[in-house]
Order: C-alpha cells, then sequence, then structure tokens
C-alpha cells in the first residue's frame, strides 16, 4: 500500500452512497457506455465519470506502455493502492491510482477521485485541505507557473502546486496564487485502475481526452 502525508480533517461521502447516487446520474444521449455521469451534479464546474466494467487487471507498465510518464508519487494516503503517481500522457497530467482489486477500485478509488476533482461550489477552486495536485490559473485560464521544488525539468513548463498550505500560495514568478484549482477533472475507473485527468485545453473544465479513450488504449 502508498502511503504518504494525510490532511487532517478531510470528510468525505461514504463511496457506496456515492457509487449509487453516481449510478443514477447516467449521461443521456451519450455513445459512451462507460459514462455514468456526464457532469458530475455541478453544472458549473462539470467533470465526466467513467466507470468500466472488466476482468482485466492492470499495472503501471500497462499504463507506462501507453506512454503515460510518471514523475512522482502522491503525496495524500490513498488507502488499498500499490500505485499513487502523478505523470504526463500527451502533454496533460493525469494521476494513476491502482489497487489490488477492481472491487477496491470501485469503492477506494472512486471515493479518492471524487475528493482529488472537488471543486468548491460558487467559485470552482479546490478546498482548502485533502486535495493532492493544485492548478495556479488566472482568472481566465490565461497563464499557469511550476511551484514544486526539485521537479524533473521535463516538466518545468506545468501548472502545479505544492498543495501544503504552508506553502500553497507561493508560486515562481509570482507573489501568491489568487486562483487554486484542482488539477484534476475528469476520471476513470477500469477494472482495478483509477485515472484521474487534467482537461485538454487552457480552461481547466474542459473534457480530457486522456480519460476518454483510457479504455480502448488499454483494451485494443
Amino acid at each position: 500500500m502508498v502511503r504518504f502525508r494525510t490532511f487532517p480533517g478531510v470528510k468525505v461521502i461514504a463511496t457506496m452512497t456515492l457509487l449509487v447516487a453516481v449510478a443514477a446520474v447516467a449521461a443521456c444521449g451519450s455513445d459512451d457506455s462507460s459514462v455514468v455521469a456526464g457532469g458530475g451534479g455541478d453544472p458549473d464546474n462539470p467533470k465526466v465519470i467513467r466507470i468500466v466494467e472488466t476482468d482485466l487487471i492492470f499495472t503501471e507498465d500497462d499504463v507506462r506502455a501507453l506512454g503515460w510518464k510518471p514523475q512522482r508519487d502522491l503525496l495524500i494516503d490513498y488507502p488499498g493502492t500499490t500505485v499513487a503517481k502523478w505523470g504526463f500522457l500527451n502533454t496533460k497530467e493525469v494521476a494513476v491510482l491502482i489497487y489490488a482489486t477492481a472491487e477496491e477500485a470501485k469503492t477506494l478509488g472512486v471515493e479518492a477521485a471524487n475528493v482529488q476533482t472537488f471543486r468548491r461550489p460558487g467559485d470552482g477552486h479546490a478546498p482548502d485541505e485533502g486535495i493532492d495536485r493544485i492548478s495556479c490559473r488566472q482568472a481566465a485560464g490565461q497563464s499557469a507557473v511550476k511551484a514544486i521544488t526539485g521537479a524533473p525539468s521535463k516538466a518545468s513548463t506545468a501548472s502545479y502546486l505544492n498543495p501544503d498550505p504552508a506553502d500553497s500560495d507561493r508560486v515562481e514568478g509570482q507573489r501568491y496564487c489568487p486562483n487554486r484549482y484542482p488539477t484534476y477533472n475528469d476520471y476513470t475507473v477500469i477494472g482495478n485502475l483509477v485515472m484521474m485527468c487534467e482537461g485538454d485545453g487552457r480552461n481547466l473544465v474542459e473534457p480530457s481526452t486522456n480519460c476518454k479513450e483510457l479504455e480502448k488504449w488499454l483494451t485494443e
């Protein structure tokens, strides 16, 4: 199990209740049968949630084979995971959580993904606690800067902040970060794997091709 720093006081919805609620919000008119929520319940901050039923068990090597380039371990404690890392796929950031079983991915993994893609009602910002990866963008989504000490040089143009409250407002080239958004918007659960994805465009609520195409890439 991958274990890292925890954030006290974080409250999450009971997973099974969440799954029932999510399954009830089927995406009408979509030709993607894996979509179980095409809006995430918040029209101001939409996200697409996919759960793909399969007996296949995936490894980190399977995701690497798609072109995913892991960078670092995620910081927060993700119970049950054998892999909990963030990296890049097709120039966009994605985080990968791998569990021993599909059942754990659909329970523990869904719970984790909902926390990491949660946006506060109203302003769409990241919550004050419990978020692992945060992007700093100006109001119109026009700029982004990196603020992870010692990160690999190949990721130097990324736009992510240290989620530690003591450092969360520090941004290279700026005095502080006024707009702290969750990096990940959509997520896909397939077998024992959970992938959380950054949106395609500069608008952080753009849908993600990486999450949309994951099933095809892993099973074709």
